[in-house]
């Protein structure tokens, strides 16, 4: 994982204070608070709340967390936003460099425990919770229903021996073009 960066001065914490005091601290970010999320394509309605449970691990500070929130994306059908929910937990050991193990189930996180942003933690599990292709269930995408296929716009300067009614079809004599050659 990145280093992260500082945001905001008031999400940033000492994870070694919080953990040996078993702390537990709840933040509300808003879309403006998450560059990544945004550079993702969310849009300004998203909106992550987040709970970090606070404790030490082998001497080292651990995060558990609950994300609960909306990111409002762009659906890859339709290209309309959709709304997606994330509901995610996570446990996370705050380490000085990367490692290959898990340690008691932690994930390890590269970071500085003394500075640690909850903002930059939060929109990374975020990030990581959110679909691969952002998309409406089928029933709600504009694309997936079958009755709502508009036709294209007729062009207005159609021959002028052309009747009214009939449906151009440009490639109807196309398989007997192939068979000939």
């Amino acid at each position: 994982m990145p280093r992260p960066p500082a945001v905001h001065a008031d999400s940033i914490v000492d994870a070694e204070v919080c953990a040996r005091a078993g702390s537990t601290i709840a933040r509300r970010f808003s879309a403006a608070e998450l560059p990544r999320l945004r550079e993702a394509g969310g849009h300004d309605d998203s909106a992550i709340e987040a709970k970090f449970q606070f404790s030490q691990f082998e001497g080292r500070p651990a995060v558990a967390g609950e994300l609960h929130g909306v990111a409002v994306l762009t659906c890859q059908r339709c290209m309309r936003p959709v709304a997606i929910d994330i509901e995610d937990e996570f446990q996370v050991l705050i380490v000085d460099e990367e490692r290959s193990d898990e340690p008691g189930g932690f994930e390890p996180v590269v970071a500085k425990a003394s500075r640690l942003d909850l903002g930059w933690l939060a929109e990374e599990q975020a990030l990581l919770a959110l679909p691969l292709v952002p998309m409406h269930d089928n029933e709600d995408c504009a694309s997936a229903a079958p009755d709502e296929v508009t036709s294209a716009p007729e062009p207005e300067d159609e021959a002028p021996d052309a009747e009214v009614g009939t449906t151009h079809q440009p490639f109807r004599n196309l398989r007997d073009l192939l068979r000939k050659q």
